[in-house]
């Protein structure tokens, strides 16, 4: 997020937190008459027996270095006599509000302006433990701060993701600061002095100095029970998600084994998983227990982190972690090496016989290692010539659906790759015998025609989108192009099938796609799933030069900043011709006048030139 943006945020953020502290209200019965005085950011109104009789509206919040606003009503009593009503409400440390009778005060309170950061917002840890007491896991990945910590018009990331790819500039003493003031608040846990810490942690983002708050933290000389009295404090407290963290490492340096119960409900939800595994190391006994319970029960990102933590102690640890840990596919990439070294892939391949469970289980730590965007795959795994050679002898027994089967081609691919790429490979880890064994122990199962046969047969069907028989397909060079286009019309937002297509680098059939996608959707309100179909097609789209100009022309009117980069960059990487097209000229300039993104219009004026 650029500087403008961060500062539009954080002013967006602050608008909120005074709007809801300025948010008052007064009510007083006389003689039988409800009179109530409503204070709001842009309004002040009086109110009597339900019927707004005055109201003050602002334009801006600086209307407020005005003091004092007046409203005044007529009340008529029973009797048949009218009063008037008058009012005088503001002030700035407090916020004042009298109510006369004709000349008579009726009321006269006042309720200090304190500015808390944790007030009027939901807390954090009472909203992660309602939905464990209902549910027994976390079934929404939502936090009740995610406007605050994203913006509310900014896209969400899976919890605990930002945690791992922050890649901002440290804010100068930000640490040296925090601990000072923490040290203030332990000594004397004042509201001030716990407004001070929570104000400052809330001022940057914990992950950037986690490291250097734990190397501190483990220098603090203070009593224990005031550390976890605190900590405490702020879990109860905490309506931002960086006070939790902040929370659950000071607690870490405590022996918080009576609190093992409520980090581990707190380290159920991914964001928070890290952390509370962090504070749960510090529990005494059971500690790794509480960490395969972890294990098995989160879902996202934590699971990388818990497995990474946990000891599998036993043959049913190790079982779970090869037949269940990789069962969230989206995560393959982060945790298919840890299960297998963790769960121990070559012991259990090695047995004569082993369940259908576990060959499908191993399948899918096969595929994930196999997947070239892995930076933990296959190559950095020392057993692989043993656990692929070992599969492909279990194969034979339990290969039985396309399923079983689309392991077999991503080794065949993987085995039979280009020699420069085998050159490396084989001056580290595997031998050229090794290779040679598992180019003739796969060649058997790619041979037999009833696969590629299955895989057409399931597309031409075309009951649904299986992106295994689109890849055997591809494997087998099969022309799928029609039924690719078929699937389509069924399900027009599909990113399996856009990507497919454009793995075909068929031109007519990105072509078209490029067309089907401009007249379907709509750019100007793009959901999540039409955005990643358009992404897909407009990452890939480079090499072609000259197919989707209409589709680049859209994207850069857009005001989706990812389609309007991409857009960007293909037009430097294809010939001046394009750029140059009166159309795309006028779209760049607007562009270049427009966006406050500094690369973005680094780009733009060099299409202009």
């Amino acid at each position: 997020m650029g500087f403008r943006d961060e500062f539009k945020h954080e002013m967006q953020n602050l608008k909120k937190d005074i709007e809801k502290e300025v948010h008052k209200g007064w009510k007083i019965d006389y003689k039988g008459h409800c009179i109530e005085v409503v204070n709001k950011m842009k309004e002040e109104m009086l109110i009597i027996d339900g019927v707004i009789v005055d109201a003050n509206k602002r334009k801006s919040i600086f209307s407020h270095l005005l003091p004092y606003i007046r409203l005044s009503g007529i009340l008529t009593l029973k009797d048949g006599k009218t009063h008037k009503v008058s009012v005088k409400i503001g002030g700035y440390i407090s916020l004042n509000c009298i109510i006369k009778m004709d000349n008579e005060t009726i009321m006269n309170e006042s309720e200090k302006l304190e500015f808390l950061p944790w007030e009027h917002k939901e807390k954090i840890i009472p909203f992660i433990q309602k939905q464990v007491q209902e549910n027994n896991r976390i079934v929404d990945e939502y936090l009740p701060d995610d406007d605050y910590f994203f913006g509310t018009d900014k896209p969400r990331l899976n919890p605990g993701l930002f945690d791992l790819i922050i890649n901002e500039p440290k804010t100068p003493f930000f640490v040296s600061k925090l601990m000072k003031l923490f040290k203030d608040q332990l000594e004397n846990p004042t509201v001030k002095a716990r407004k001070a810490t929570y104000d400052q942690i809330i001022f940057d983002h914990i992950a950037i100095y986690r490291d250097e708050i734990i190397q501190e933290l483990g220098q603090l000389a203070f009593d224990e029970r005031v550390l976890q009295q605190e900590a405490l404090w702020l879990l109860e407290h905490a309506a931002h998600r960086d006070v939790v963290k902040f929370a659950i490492l000071v607690l870490g340096f405590t022996n918080c084994e009576e609190y093992q119960e409520l980090l581990y409900t707190i380290g159920l939800h991914d964001e928070f998983t890290a952390y509370a595994i962090f504070a749960i190391r510090s529990g005494g006994k059971g500690v790794n227990d509480q960490i395969w319970k972890l294990v098995q029960s989160v879902q996202g990102l934590g699971k990388m982190t818990a497995i990474e933590q946990v000891e599998a102690k036993t043959p049913e640890m190790k079982y779970w972690l090869l037949t269940k840990g990789c069962e969230n596919r989206r995560l393959i990439d982060f945790i298919a090496l840890r299960c297998a070294t963790k769960g121990e892939l070559d012991v259990a391949l090695y047995e004569k016989k082993i369940s259908k469970e576990l060959y499908t289980g191993a399948a899918t730590i096969i595929v994930g290692l196999l997947d070239e965007s892995n930076p933990d795959g296959i190559d950095n795994y020392p057993y692989a010539g043993i656990v692929l050679t070992r599969f492909l002898h279990h194969a034979h027994t339990h290969c039985e659906t396309l399923e079983d089967f689309y392991p077999i081609i991503k080794i065949s691919e993987y085995i039979n790759a280009e020699e420069e790429i085998w050159e490396g490979r084989l001056n580290e880890q595997w031998k050229q015998h090794e290779r040679t064994a598992l180019q003739e122990a796969v060649q058997p199962f790619i041979n037999n025609p009833e696969w590629s046969k299955l895989a057409m047969n399931i597309l031409q069907a075309g009951e649904q989108v299986d992106f295994q028989a689109i890849e055997i397909a591809r494997f087998y060079q099969l022309d799928i192009t029609t039924q690719l286009s078929e699937l389509l019309k069924k399900e027009p937002t599909n990113s399996v099938l856009f990507f497919s297509i454009m793995e075909t680098k068929e031109q007519q059939s990105i072509k078209d796609l490029c067309a089907f996608a401009q007249s379907s959707f709509s750019l100007s309100s793009l959901s999540i799933d039409e955005q990643n179909c358009l992404e897909i097609i407009m990452q890939d789209l480079y090499p072609f030069e000259g197919i989707g100009v209409s589709l680049i022309q859209a994207a850069l009117e857009s005001e989706n900043e990812n389609l309007r980069w991409h857009a960007l960059n293909i037009l430097t990487e294809w010939s001046p011709t394009f750029r140059q097209q009166p159309e795309i000229q006028q779209s760049i300039k607007m562009i270049n006048t427009i966006t406050k993104d500094k690369e973005e219009r680094k780009l733009a004026k060099q299409l202009l030139l």
